[in-house]
């Protein structure tokens, strides 16, 4: 409703529009009046009146329906921008749980297929009211001052018309319902097979990707239609009721012809003749408003989710980079523990390194670090300080993270190197990437850092992208490094270039490695090994090596050609 509120001034222009529209109306039944007068002898002096009338008549509706048109879309146009970008502004704000459960598609969908519905359909029935029901209410009322008894006629209709709304409302309620979660599910289809079509043509999978694309498609189309069929069942149902009113009309009037003059009569049969089509625009409105109604609904629930908890207080303080977990358990789901009892220190500006098995609680861990999850158990601290205590942006301004899938945007690489550091000069991006090894590779390309990399940096090899995200840390000046395996994905050649630009960076800077490079583990100041979210052992490579035991059967297994 808040939206609405904010559109007073355009949406009162465009109802004096419509008010302008409607008037027109009868005065065309009543300019018919004046001109069966003019055919009977009337008006012999001013028989240049009834065509100027009607001039006049034509730029009056004109300038309504202008009025009318162009202001709605106005308000529609600021409404429908100001719920996407509150929309947008919450889902990115939302718990990272949110995204897990939630396909990328479908949220999508929200902005692309929903808003837009509950815009359109909303704006396209306010105008059909507006100027379609303000019509009505002045035919009518024109209507009542001729004739009250045959006016009340049109109320007959009433409890059948009613029912009938009940019935079909219901229908298109759960049929919009459906469309919508198959639209969004389409789109999730689209853009997976999309974003990874490497890996589908690689696989000559496209045949299947093309059935569960077609399944859904006709899903949708299935329920489009069904929503179609009571659609069209609608229209002609209220048309076929308004044409029956009117045959009682006509026919009342032709009994009443010794009450009314012949000018009167035809007026009002003019009058009548202009109803129906209001009227079935009128009945047109229904179905579109309970679309919107569905779509409005999926946007708000998503408008008003609870965002992510932030209350820390601790903020722009300068950090040193200490790292504790004190007993932290953490499970995605109620029953399920991902990690369980994770307890060590790690002194600022020292390396710990998290080796482990596929799915042993390493990624997971480091989530914990950036808060993109809250611990079950346990605190996980910074400086001593639990992390929920520091500002939500302060704290993940004050991390790094480099990872195998590097994320880089559709902008030039001096802007993906700069992605969120505020105020940064270009010589400060270009040292950032001569400290990642990248400033050679770009200068290579005919734009330099102006070159735009492409969706996700396609226009970059694998290596190339590494050192742009590690120019990125550099440049944020974080006091904590996560490397999420950032070399295991890189051919030998790659890897000894990005390596180097790892150990720039993580010079001075507290770093959490997963890894699976041994020299990395070698290097480490401390080093987990997790299996099934515990700690099995942790301390230095040749503490661990001593033990002969998990640890140093995995380095012996998997790290021999090291």
């Amino acid at each position: 409703m808040s939206y609405g509120k904010k559109q007073v001034s355009p949406f009162s222009l465009a109802f004096i529009g419509y008010g302008l529209y409607a008037l027109s109306q009868p005065a065309f039944a009543m300019l018919m009046e004046a001109f069966v007068r003019a055919l009977e002898g009337e008006y012999v002096d001013n028989l240049y009146m009834v065509p100027l009338t009607c001039v006049a008549i034509a730029l009056f509706r004109g300038l309504g329906s202008y009025l009318g048109s162009y202001y709605m879309s106005k308000a529609g146009a600021n409404i429908v921008h100001g719920v996407r970008c509150d929309m947008y502004e919450n889902i990115v704000r939302l718990p990272m749980k949110f995204f897990d459960d939630n396909k990328s598609g479908r949220l999508v969908s929200l902005f692309t297929y929903n808003s837009n519905l509950m815009i359109t359909s909303t704006t396209q029935s306010l105008k059909t009211i507006g100027r379609e029901g303000l019509t009505v209410i002045a035919l009518l009322g024109y209507l009542f001052y001729q004739s009250a008894s045959l006016t009340l006629t049109f109320l007959l209709l009433g409890p059948p018309i009613a029912l009938a709304l009940v019935w079909i409302s219901k229908k298109v309620k759960r049929l919009g319902h459906g469309i919508q979660a198959s639209t969004g599910e389409l789109n999730h289809v689209a853009a997976e097979t999309f974003s990874g079509i490497r890996q589908v043509k690689s696989s000559a999978n496209e045949g299947n990707e093309k059935d569960r694309f077609f399944q859904i498609s006709d899903l949708t189309k299935r329920l489009g239609l069904r929503l179609a069929k009571f659609s069209a069942i609608y229209t002609p149902f209220m048309q076929v009721m308004v044409i029956i009113v009117m045959a009682l009309i006509m026919y009342i009037v032709l009994l009443s012809r010794g009450s009314m003059d012949t000018a009167q009569l035809v007026a009002y049969v003019t009058a009548v003749g202009l109803l129906p089509k209001p009227i079935r625009s009128l009945s047109e409105v229904h179905p579109k408003l309970l679309e919107a109604a569905v779509a409005a609904e999926e946007v708000f629930n998503h408008i008003d989710l609870e965002q992510e908890q932030d209350q820390g207080q601790i903020n722009n303080v300068n950090l040193l980079g200490k790292l504790s977990f004190n007993q932290v358990s953490f499970a995605y789901k109620d029953d399920q523990l991902a990690l369980e009892g994770i307890d060590f220190q790690l002194e600022a500006g020292k390396t710990l390194a998290i080796v482990g098995r596929s799915g042993g609680g390493k990624s997971t861990l480091v989530n914990l670090i950036t808060r993109f999850y809250l611990p079950t158990q346990g605190e996980v601290r910074i400086d001593d300080v639990p992390i929920n205590q520091y500002k939500l942006a302060f704290l993940r301004g004050s991390i790094a993270m480099v990872s195998q899938q590097v994320v880089l945007f559709n902008d030039s690489i001096k802007a993906n190197i700069a992605y969120g550091a505020a105020d940064v000069t270009e010589s400060e991006i270009v040292a950032a990437a001569k400290a990642a090894n990248a400033d050679e590779f770009i200068n290579d390309f005919p734009q330099a850092y102006d070159t735009v990399v492409g969706e996700n940096g396609a226009v970059l090899s694998g290596g190339q992208r590494q050192r742009i995200a590690i120019a990125r840390a550099i440049l944020s000046d974080a006091r904590l490094l996560i490397l999420d395996e950032a070399t295991s994905a890189l051919d030998n050649e790659s890897e000894v270039k990005v390596q180097l630009a790892l150990e720039s960076l993580m010079k001075d800077r507290t770093t959490i490695v997963i890894a699976h490079r041994l020299s990395t583990i070698e290097n480490a100041d401390h080093i987990l090994l997790l299996d099934d979210g515990k700690i099995v052992e942790q301390g230095s490579h040749e503490q661990l090596m001593q033990v002969n035991g998990l640890y140093s059967r995995m380095v012996l297994r998997d790290f021999i050609d090291a």
